[in-house]
């Protein structure tokens, strides 16, 4: 009961405060009135035929269909189903938040003589009831209306007018990809291409396939690997960076719709004709859904981002999101090669000094990791420095800048080549050539794309010293 007593007291406070902003002839003339409010008209929503609207952005109606409403010429999955139920229970439930006026005469102070919306909602009885909306109360914010048949003038809360004033786009879904029902986003995305101005060579990210001999082979190089870099070179992604990107593609909303129906040329006017980033990837919203092929566009404008949707021909401006900000650089793992110790049979390792090349060769055997044996150039090595040295040569990692390419190619200093136990598997190599200052040029199976510091050549040939003579030595490039 208090609380009751408490809300009509604060409504009536707005009211009162509302009614002093109105012209002193209405404060103080017969026609000013005061009322709780109430409600004018009471349907079903399954009642509603139609629903025309003509507001100062657009002309629209909602239509009955086969038991459902269709919005304009607004495909269904484009439109935003919570505010096509509140404009539906809108219409069916007319309500007031007071009445204003039992008899409008002077609409003018209302801005009822030139109304922002007028609405006509035609029920399947064949009755009608038409609305028109007019200027907003300074201090509720709800609009003035007047309804067919009344002849008086009421406030309408601002929560149930919205739908009635704004345009059209505003009913567009601000969901542009649905959330992911997986904890992880490298669950929900198993393939992703990155191509565009942002991205002068495609990149293309693809789950490994565990029940794929030659895949899992592939994997091998980088350890225990869930998604790889594929292309424009195999890489192992970088998980940190991916996770963010695979993320900003799930759950994606837009800050608002732009433009919707648009044409062709009208895209080519926006810039999809050129994007800056296309997005393509196979999404799994959840365990129970099949994978669904999606393509976003985004271009730069007026300093932020706008994004297409396959072919839904609506601009949606969006924020700085993570695929669209990232790079090949970033999205590459830093580290090299990364093996298991237990997956290598030999490496061959060659040191360039000024009498020319030297080659040592390092077998391992043992039939599991805690039986894990080595030897250098034939003679044994104690095991706990080799697995020391093992991180060390794995270590081998970029700096972050992807170099100009093609990359020059520098005097050699290191040549590591890997070799597996798995007789299918090719060796990888790992060749350590100058670079610009302090830096080394890295080619990995014959590419060069990333260069290492030079110190990890001057600590790995010294550690390989001190593992021949038995020695600890440091790790630390």
């Amino acid at each position: 009961m208090k609380k009751r007593i408490g809300f009509l007291l604060l409504l009536l406070l707005l009211v009162l405060m509302g009614l002093l902003f109105l012209p002193r002839s209405l404060r103080d003339g017969e026609d000013a009135a005061e009322s709780e409010g109430g409600i004018l008209s009471e349907r079903e929503i399954g009642e509603i035929e139609e629903i025309a609207i003509q507001n100062r952005y657009d002309g629209f109606s909602v239509r009955q269909e086969e038991g459902g409403f269709v919005l304009a010429d607004l495909p269904a999955e484009q439109v935003n189903a919570e505010y096509l139920f509140m404009l539906l229970d809108e219409s069916a439930r007319v309500e007031y938040l007071a009445l204003v006026s039992e008899e409008g005469k002077n609409l003018a102070p209302y801005g009822l003589d030139a109304p922002d919306a007028e609405v006509t909602v035609r029920y399947t009885d064949g009755s009608a009831l038409s609305l028109i909306f007019g200027a907003e109360e300074p201090v509720s914010r709800g609009r003035y209306f007047m309804a067919s048949g009344a002849g008086a003038i009421y406030l309408m809360d601002r929560s149930r007018v919205m739908r009635f004033i704004q345009p059209l786009k505003r009913f567009i879904n601000f969901e542009i990809v649905p959330a992911r029902g997986f904890p992880s986003p490298l669950a929900a995305i198993q393939s992703l291409r990155l191509s565009g101005e942002a991205f002068p060579r495609p990149v293309v990210i693809s789950a490994v396939d565990a029940g794929n001999e030659e895949d899992m082979r592939i994997a091998s190089s980088f350890g225990a690997a869930g998604h790889l870099v594929r292309s424009p070179v195999l890489h192992e992604i970088d998980q940190k960076e991916c996770i963010e990107v695979f993320s900003s593609l799930t759950g994606l909303l837009n800050i608002e719709a732009l433009d919707y129906n648009v044409s062709d040329e009208g895209l080519a006017a926006y810039g999809f004709d050129r994007p800056y980033v296309i997005a393509e990837f196979e999404y799994k919203q959840n365990a129970e859904t099949a994978p669904v092929r999606i393509v976003l566009k985004a271009a730069r404008y007026r300093g932020g981002y706008i994004l297409v949707r396959d072919d839904q021909r609506v601009v949606h401006r969006v924020e700085n999101k993570a695929f669209i900000s990232t790079s090949y650089e970033k999205l590459v793992m830093r580290w090299f090669l990364t093996p298991f110790i237990t997956d290598i049979e030999s490496i061959r390792i060659e040191r360039w000094r000024d009498a020319g090349p030297e080659t040592h060769t390092i077998k391992l055997s043992g039939e599991n990791n805690r039986s894990l044996a080595a030897s250098l150039d034939g003679r044994p090595v104690d095991i706990d420095l080799f697995r020391k040295f093992y991180r060390l040569l794995i270590s081998a990692s970029n700096d972050g800048a992807l170099l100009e390419q093609p990359a020059q190619e520098g005097e050699p200093l290191l040549a590591l080549a890997f070799s597996y136990r798995d007789p299918q598997k090719k060796d990888d190599t790992m060749i350590f050539s100058r670079g610009s200052l302090r830096r080394l040029n890295v080619t990995v199976n014959g590419v060069t794309e990333f260069a290492a510091l030079e110190r990890y050549y001057t600590v790995t040939a010294s550690a390989l010293e001190a593992l021949a003579e038995g020695r600890d030595f440091s790790t630390d490039w």
